[in-house]
């Protein structure tokens, strides 16, 4: 019989992994993140095959209206499958994302076999942080999810990719908690060690703020 493990696909799809948690029990399935808090991905993998499962079909799920594109499940689950010298189970990737919490299984016909490929984690072109001369950490905790981290984050990298800043100049990560949470949402700007609070109204000057830093020294690579 086919195990079924539905995969949320983006940080805040991880916000609803209780949720998911609780519904996919309810249908006799399991539940994991590809990224953001709650069981990894390969973690719930190695959970149902060392339970015995030999058939396992992936549902990824997304609640948001853009993600990350299912094909990394795929990638993550091809890297999983390569790590061992033996595939533990045939794994299956559904075709449909799923965007909402399923009512249902989905039927395995509408899926595809996934092939064993350990080096779908690794590419030339990710083998070094990119040249950027800041690191704005966008908190997602509780507190600044609440208060509009969503709508302010995608503001600052609208912007960032309007002046093509970003991710050459800029790097923007979504994080859990940052502190202070009463300035809520906050943004932390690194290598600078300084903290904002972050509106889609304010994105312009703290652009401009970041833009004029671009001569700061920039931070060693440790490793």
């Amino acid at each position: 019989m086919t195990a079924t493990l539905f995969v949320t696909l983006t940080l805040a799809d991880a916000q609803h992994w209780p949720a998911l948690a609780v519904r996919s029990a309810e249908l006799g399935c399991a539940a994991a993140v590809l990224q953001g808090e709650g069981p990894a991905l390969v973690s719930q993998l190695d959970a149902l095959a060392a339970a015995g499962h030999r058939s396992i079909l992936l549902v990824p799920v997304t609640l948001g209206e853009t993600g990350v594109p299912a094909s990394w499940v795929g990638r993550v689950t091809r890297w999983w499958l390569g790590r061992h010298p033996e595939p533990p189970a045939e794994v299956l990737l559904a075709t449909t994302v799923l965007r909402a919490l399923p009512e249902a299984i989905p039927p395995v016909g509408e899926a595809r076999i996934l092939r064993a490929n350990d080096e779908t984690l690794t590419n030339p072109t990710w083998a070094d942080p990119p040249p950027v001369h800041t690191h704005v950490l966008v908190c997602r905790g509780p507190r600044c999810t609440a208060k509009g981290a969503e709508a302010a984050g995608a503001a600052l990298e609208s912007e960032l990719h309007r002046r093509g800043l970003l991710d050459r100049d800029v790097l923007v990560t979504q994080t859990g908690c940052l502190f202070p949470c009463n300035r809520a949402p906050v943004v932390a700007l690194q290598p600078r060690m300084s903290w904002r609070t972050l509106s889609p109204e304010g994105v312009g000057e703290l652009v401009d703020e970041i833009e004029g830093s671009a001569d700061l020294s920039r931070a060693p690579r440790c490793w």
